[in-house]
Parts: C-alpha cells; sequence; structure tokens
C-alpha cells in the first residue's frame, strides 16, 4: 500500500512539473477566436483574440487591432481568459470545477490540474486525465487528528458545454492500514447551468459503504445540493454551497461567502452553518493553485 502511495504521488509530481533542465513543452491549440492571455519568455504578457494558429506560431489581434505573430517555441504558457464589452480583461476562475468543497458539472482538462487546502489541513490534488475524466485524491495533514486515511474522488463529465455541464462521480474514504475492511463514501451526480462566472450547481447523493465485515449496499435517502456562483468584480465572486437531507434524523449544511481570484491561486472565504439549533456558524477558509495551460469553455 505504502508503495502504490508513493507512486501515486510520483505521478502527480511528474504531471505537475517537468524534470530538472528540461524545457517546457509549447502550448497545444487553443480554441479559434477565443480571448487569450499569452505569456512569453522574456517576461512580456499579451492579450488579445486568436485569429489562425499553427503547429509552428499563434496569430493574436491585440484590443488596439494590432497582429501579432508569435512563434510557439516563444510562449510559455497560453489560458484563456474573458473579455467584457468594455474591452476589460477578466481572468478565469482558476477553480472553476468546484463551489466550497462539492464538484460542479464542468471537467478538468487534459493535462490541467490543481492543488487545494480545505480548512487548511485538508489537502487534495486533482489531475485531468482526459478532458472528461478527472482523479483526484488526498490525505488529512494531522493525521493523528483523524486516523490515517486517504480520501480518493474519481469523477467523469458525460456532457460539457460553455452553458451546461453533467457530471458523475464519487468521493471515497479509506484507511490504508486496513484496507481489506473496506471504505465508505458517497456517489453523485451534479449539473451546472451558466456561465463560469454565473451559474447554478443541482445535485444528488447516495452514501455507500462496502467491506467485508460490514458488507455493502447504499443509501436509498439522497442529499441534495444547491448552489450558485455570482462574479461581481474582475477579482471576486460569490459563492454558497447548501446540503439538504431527506432523512429528518440529518442536518443540513448551508454556507456562503467570497472568492477572491487570482491568475493562478484562489482564496475562498465565507461561513459554514447546519439547520439544527445553534448550528451558526463555523469560518471557511479554503485555497486553491491551478496549474496547466487552463483552456477556454467548450
Amino acid at each position: 500500500m505504502r508503495l502504490l502511495a508513493a507512486l501515486f504521488s510520483l505521478a502527480l509530481l511528474s504531471a505537475i512539473a517537468p524534470p530538472l533542465g528540461a524545457q517546457e513543452p509549447v502550448p497545444a491549440a487553443v480554441q479559434a477566436d477565443s480571448t487569450v492571455e499569452v505569456r512569453l519568455r522574456d517576461g512580456s504578457v499579451l492579450f488579445g483574440r486568436v485569429e489562425s494558429q499553427t503547429e509552428m506560431q499563434l496569430v493574436l489581434i491585440t484590443r488596439s487591432g494590432a497582429r501579432v505573430e508569435i512563434p510557439r517555441s516563444e510562449i510559455l504558457s497560453l489560458r484563456a481568459v474573458a473579455m467584457r464589452a468594455d474591452g476589460e480583461v477578466w481572468p478565469e476562475d482558476p477553480n472553476y470545477t468546484r463551489l466550497f468543497f462539492t464538484s460542479t458539472g464542468r471537467a478538468l482538462r487534459k493535462g490541467e490540474g490543481y492543488v487545494a487546502s480545505f480548512y487548511l489541513f485538508l489537502p487534495f490534488v486533482a489531475y485531468g486525465v482526459t478532458d472528461r475524466f478527472t482523479i483526484a485524491g488526498g490525505t488529512p495533514i494531522l493525521p493523528g487528528a483523524f486516523g490515517r486515511v486517504l480520501y480518493v474522488a474519481p469523477k467523469y463529465t458525460i456532457f460539457d458545454s460553455p452553458r451546461h455541464s453533467f457530471a458523475v462521480g464519487g468521493l471515497g474514504f479509506f484507511a490504508p492500514e486496513s484496507i481489506d475492511e473496506g471504505s465508505l463514501g458517497i456517489l453523485y451526480g451534479v449539473s451546472t447551468i451558466g456561465t463560469r462566472d454565473r451559474a447554478i450547481s443541482i445535485g444528488a447523493g447516495w452514501g455507500y459503504f462496502v467491506g467485508d465485515e460490514m458488507g455493502s449496499g447504499t443509501s436509498s435517502e439522497p442529499v441534495f445540493v444547491l448552489g450558485g456562483e455570482q462574479r461581481i468584480t474582475r477579482r471576486v465572486k460569490l459563492i454558497t454551497e447548501n446540503w439538504l437531507s431527506v432523512n429528518p434524523g440529518v442536518d443540513g449544511v448551508w454556507s456562503g461567502g467570497f472568492r477572491f481570484i487570482g491568475d493562478r491561486l484562489s482564496a475562498d472565504l465565507g461561513v459554514i452553518g447546519f439547520t439544527s439549533e445553534g448550528g451558526c456558524c463555523a469560518p471557511l477558509v479554503n485555497f486553491v493553485w491551478a496549474f496547466g495551460n487552463q483552456k477556454a469553455p467548450r
């Protein structure tokens, strides 16, 4: 089990950083007519609309109307950005596949990923294996407080367009020292309607358990989630995520707050509470750092 964990960690590190001394790969093609941010190896940054592209060069139309031919060998990074009607460039939310905790229906593209920290001590790493399939996982950095546990979260996006996405996935927990005893977690489906700047996400999840001692099965009573996101400025987005159970013995969860958007780093700051009496409130703090060339929405 330790060998498997070490190999998984090595694969993630290989995806995040190239070998020492290796040149970064030339960014792949982007969607025609999309607005992009191009960072060159000399340190300069260009914004513009993609007019045409080949394996050797990218032709960009800047905001001032200038036509710039850029050799691909000079491109350090390339990512999609949003340009408003007034010409102002807004960076894409680097954490567009999640709300505070739950997943949206959107997919990471192949080669994209992120390193997240929920409540500072619950790290999470995700990587787009294909344009549809994402694998994620982590372990608490304070194992003494929770016991040794690993969590794994595969996700497959069935449908993905700029304004509507639907995905299915799961979140499983298991202890590496007693993996034969099984695991438990949740299986879910989620749909996101809207753009990356303004959308609602609606989903449902069913708890499951698998193991030699406890048998196996899935809960017949789903937990529903309703979330929303609204961009209010170039660097700030409102986020809400709310869970509702049909089981009267299970409390619901509500949350709301802000996401502060950087070029690669985003930070969530909000409050979380429960529907039970005296269930309010606790602070909510998350950080996400994205890697890979962020591409335009489908």
